[in-house]
């Protein structure tokens, strides 16, 4: 009869043993405990510090604050830093307001209430420290470097990374959210959902092959190129660390959520098969390349190469480093307005190589790796 097990290796299971322990000791008391957040509130006050004119405020959907004057015309927008990070420093979390303009180029940084002490908030708000970023566009502030403030370091460390990671969560996911129209987020949200019913078409309705190539390219131009949405190692670890930030990347949090579910039931490999653009992109190269495709060699003694990949990185991580995990995966290539010349070159390495190798990332992709490691498969046919 048929039977349906867990398709992983007595290797995998240990592989994720060991990333929980890596998650446990990177992250700390606040992994192992609930945390204890209380809600920031932002007010109107609050948003005059920033927009002395501002009379009203909305929050959108992405978790930005909308700013309007007395004429009811958007004169800025405010991100909460809370809403994409949390940052401790010495007295607990350090929210911040940053206010942007039209162009993604910040106009003033305040702090919200916290329980840091005053001496160390008057240095921070000295202009050779959080004055820096006046004037600088979203993008240079995740490379913007800013000295510690001698005397307040656990607050200046906190206001630092809460900037670069704010910035860096809006950047990656879409740089274009804070100033996009609501006509355009709203036909990227019908993209969206059309390309996850039609995902599940093509997984389950016979007779599709023959579209497959047009598909491809769906997923290649609305995952990618549109939306920049892609599973990755980086997005998973500041989830399991931070939990699941809704607001500003409830695609993603579908997207997994359909990938696991899906491959439970009898899909193995849904995500890496149907809706990663870069496995997309691989596939539709090798559609059309004339060289003959081989299979790239990745596996050492049984071990394969991303195995091997993801245990690094959980090593780093069980060893106290925090690797920009972003610069491991070349998802960010999609991102080509924005992302540094090295991810852009990693990308193009992964086309060429597509060239004469059968969707060579997907042999040492270390999310395909851990994907595979908690969904079902189908088991060979037991006798019984």
């Amino acid at each position: 009869m048929n039977k349906r097990q867990i398709g992983a290796s007595a290797y995998q299971y240990a592989l994720i043993l060991i990333l929980l322990a890596a998650l446990a000791i990177s992250g700390g008391r606040d992994f192992l405990f609930q945390k204890d957040k209380s809600e920031v509130i932002v007010d109107l006050k609050n948003i005059q510090e920033i927009y002395p004119t501002a009379s009203s405020f909305t929050l959108n959907r992405q978790g930005a604050f909308d700013v309007y004057g007395s004429n009811g015309n958007k004169i800025g927008t405010a991100l909460l830093s809370s809403h994409y990070s949390e940052q401790f420093g010495y007295g607990g979390s350090v929210p911040l307001l940053i206010g942007l303009d039209d162009n993604l180029t910040i106009t003033k940084i305040i702090l919200l209430p916290n329980n840091e002490t005053s001496d160390y908030i008057e240095a921070i708000y000295d202009d050779e420290f959080i004055g820096k970023w006046q004037g600088v566009r979203l993008e240079d502030a995740m490379q913007l470097e800013v000295d510690i403030v001698s005397g307040a370091t656990h607050t200046s460390k906190a206001v630092i990374a809460g900037v670069r990671q704010t910035a860096s969560a809006l950047i990656k996911s879409d740089a274009s959210l804070i100033t996009e129209t609501n006509l355009w987020t709203s036909i990227k949200d019908v993209l969206f959902l059309s390309l996850m019913v039609l995902s599940i078409v093509m997984a389950y309705i016979k007779g599709k092959a023959k579209y497959r190539t047009i598909y491809l390219f769906l997923v290649l131009l609305i995952m990618g190129l549109i939306l920049n949405k892609a599973l990755s190692a980086q997005l998973l670890h500041g989830w399991l660390l931070d939990g699941f930030s809704w607001r500003a990347n409830w695609q993603s949090s579908v997207v997994f959520l359909l990938a696991i579910s899906i491959s439970f039931i009898g899909k193995y490999k849904f995500y890496c098969n149907y809706l990663c653009p870069m496995g997309a992109l691989q596939e539709l190269t090798n559609k059309f390349t004339p060289f003959k495709k081989r299979k790239l060699p990745t596996r050492f003694k049984g071990i394969s190469a991303r195995e091997i990949y993801l245990t690094l990185i959980a090593g780093t991580l069980l060893l106290g480093f925090t690797p920009e995990l972003s610069y491991l995966e070349p998802f960010t290539f999609f991102s080509f307005r924005i992302v540094g010349i090295g991810l852009i070159i990693f990308g193009l390495m992964v086309i060429i190589l597509s060239l004469f190798f059968s969707k060579p990332w997907c042999a040492v992709c270390p999310t395909g790796c851990l994907l595979d490691s908690i969904s079902y498969q189908k088991a060979k046919k037991i006798e019984s």
